[in-house]
């Protein structure tokens, strides 16, 4: 049972490991799709960029013009760094001249993060120490910690110095605090920072959790999916879940593609993992594709981290490319010489066929002597007919000797049908006297050796005249085996003695002493005595 359950659980793990795979696959094809198609998205999003701006142009008061603004600072700030930076920078002197402390608070903020997301950070430092938080909100005050937080921790990642990044992650906490408790709770800025703490503090189920609940109120395939999708994907990357890992990594990156957007971070990620596994044709692809879209982004930030990447997996596709042209050129060689061996063959071929045509002729010049020797073959057939009706007599004796033995196997059933026969009188004669309590007379029935003693003969007898029916020339080739002075002479023309049927029973197959024994009701020592003697001096008297 427990090694059914096992086969059924080796099974369903090479089931689900085999729908990953399919899984993986299908992911990858969709992103290759939209890849080829980007051009596409880049439309749709400049579009989208177009008809916003004309909306600016066409307000009609600041504050009107401030929310058109500021929905294309979210159009720019993950496609173009500098016109969002112009875009922010817009948007800050509207939030000015309308007196606004609050928005004035949050776009600066804003213009901040993305110095930050950019790697501009001495500039982000500078814009938040600049700002002025007396009398701002809760929400505004949110967003102000969020970017200081956003700047420390990106000196996190990518500082070199130990203590100094220990000093930017101790920082980077406290403002993550403070933004906690100004945020709205409901806020998904609230909850991808819950995320993170549990996600930093090793308690990735708990960060899975919270993620589940962000991804249900975001749209599918939108930026924020995307930024949803990224965090699953190090939280599965945590705990070893690495298909899982690589399919949420590529979800990321499939809604980036289709969103046209060119602050890419998924894409590249996806291609390095892919560098890794071997697969380095869409790795390449991938690299690719993440190089070109940061420069178009236009930040030197993100050239700079995705260079490493992109000279790895490019000096390693190169590798590859070289192998495949080695291969291909090792191939052409071989195809050359199988042309040449070919050409050579054709020669050959055609040699041959003359020579063919040669021995043709010779052939029909010999086939009278042929015909010659067709009439002593019919003559040789004529003799070999007469052979074979010889053979036909022997079959026929043959037979008849099969037949004899069959009737013999007979005899052996009926004699065992006998002997259960007896078995069961003896046991009802036994259950007879049991009943009528004559335990006297049934005590001399067992004890008594005759009985045994009389089955035994009866036994014997029917052996022998059994065998030698089947080798009626046995005792006579036997006793060519031995000295004159030794040869046997047995009583009746169908009887053996001990040593007779010891050695009938090996001419039978039955070589084991401790079977024979069985057979012949003697112990293995007297059996073993008996073929050393005739071994030794011929055979006892």
């Amino acid at each position: 049972m427990q090694r059914l359950l096992c086969s059924a659980l080796m099974i369903v793990i090479a089931l689900s490991a085999v729908a990953d795979n399919g899984r993986l696959d299908s992911i990858y094809h969709c992103l290759d799709e939209a890849i080829a198609r980007s051009s596409h998205f880049v439309k749709q999003r400049e579009a989208r960029i177009d008809s916003l701006r004309r909306m600016v142009a066409e307000a009609q008061t600041d504050e009107q013009r401030y929310v058109r603004e500021m929905k294309l600072f979210g159009e720019y700030k993950s496609y173009r760094n500098d016109s969002a930076m112009t875009s922010i920078g817009r948007c800050i002197d509207l939030a000015e001249r309308m007196g606004d402390r609050d928005e004035i608070v949050k776009c600066q903020a804003r213009q901040a993060f993305q110095c930050s997301t950019t790697g501009l950070y001495v500039e982000s430092i500078n814009i938040l120490s600049a700002i002025d938080t007396v009398g701002v909100g809760s929400l505004a005050m949110g967003e102000y910690y969020l970017a200081w937080s956003h700047v420390f921790g990106e000196l996190t990642y990518y500082g070199t110095l130990e203590w100094l990044k220990a000093k930017y992650r101790a920082e980077r906490a406290r403002y993550v605090s403070l933004a906690l408790g100004c945020l709205d709770k409901e806020r998904d800025e609230y909850m991808q920072h819950q995320e993170m703490l549990c996600y930093s503090a090793g308690e990735t189920e708990k960060a899975l959790e919270i993620n589940d609940r962000r991804l249900e109120r975001v749209k599918e395939d939108s930026h924020e999916y995307a930024i949803v999708a990224f965090y699953r994907y190090m939280d599965n990357k945590q705990i070893g879940r690495m298909d899982d890992a690589k399919y949420w990594l590529a979800r990321a990156a499939l809604s980036d593609v289709r969103n046209a957007v060119m602050d890419q971070a998924a894409v590249w990620e996806l291609a390095n993992l892919l560098n890794q596994d071997g697969q380095l044709a869409r790795s390449y692809s991938y690299i690719n594709f993440a190089w070109e879209s940061a420069v178009k982004f236009g930040t030197r930030m993100r050239n700079w981290q995705i260079s490493p990447i992109l000279q790895t997996i490019d000096k390693n596709y190169q590798e590859e490319t070289e192998h495949t042209n080695m291969i291909l050129r090792i191939l052409m060689g071989t195809v050359g010489v199988m042309a040449v061996v070919m050409l050579v063959l054709l020669i050959y071929v055609g040699r041959q066929r003359d020579r063919l045509a040669e021995a043709h002729r010779e052939l029909s010049g010999k086939s009278s002597q042929l015909s010659s020797l067709n009439d002593d073959l019919r003559r040789a057939n004529a003799s070999l007919d007469e052979t074979n009706r010889q053979l036909q007599n022997t079959v026929g004796q043959l037979h008849e000797q099969t037949r004899v033995k069959e009737e013999y196997i007979g005899r052996f059933m009926r004699q065992c049908s006998l002997y259960i026969d007896r078995n069961d009188a003896f046991r009802k004669r036994v259950n007879k006297m049991l009943k009528g309590r004559e335990y006297e007379e049934l005590y001399k029935l067992t004890k008594s050796e005759e009985l045994k003693a009389r089955e035994l003969e009866e036994f014997y007898s029917g052996f022998d005249s059994a065998f030698l029916h089947l080798f009626p020339n046995f005792v006579c080739d036997f006793n060519r085996l031995l000295r004159p002075e030794e040869r046997i002479v047995v009583n009746g023309e169908y009887k053996l003695n001990t040593a007779l049927r010891i050695f009938a029973l090996i001419r039978l197959g039955i070589e084991d002493s401790s079977t024979i024994a069985e057979f012949l009701h003697y112990s293995v020592n007297t059996i073993y005595n008996y073929r050393a003697r005739v071994k030794k001096i011929g055979m006892p008297e």
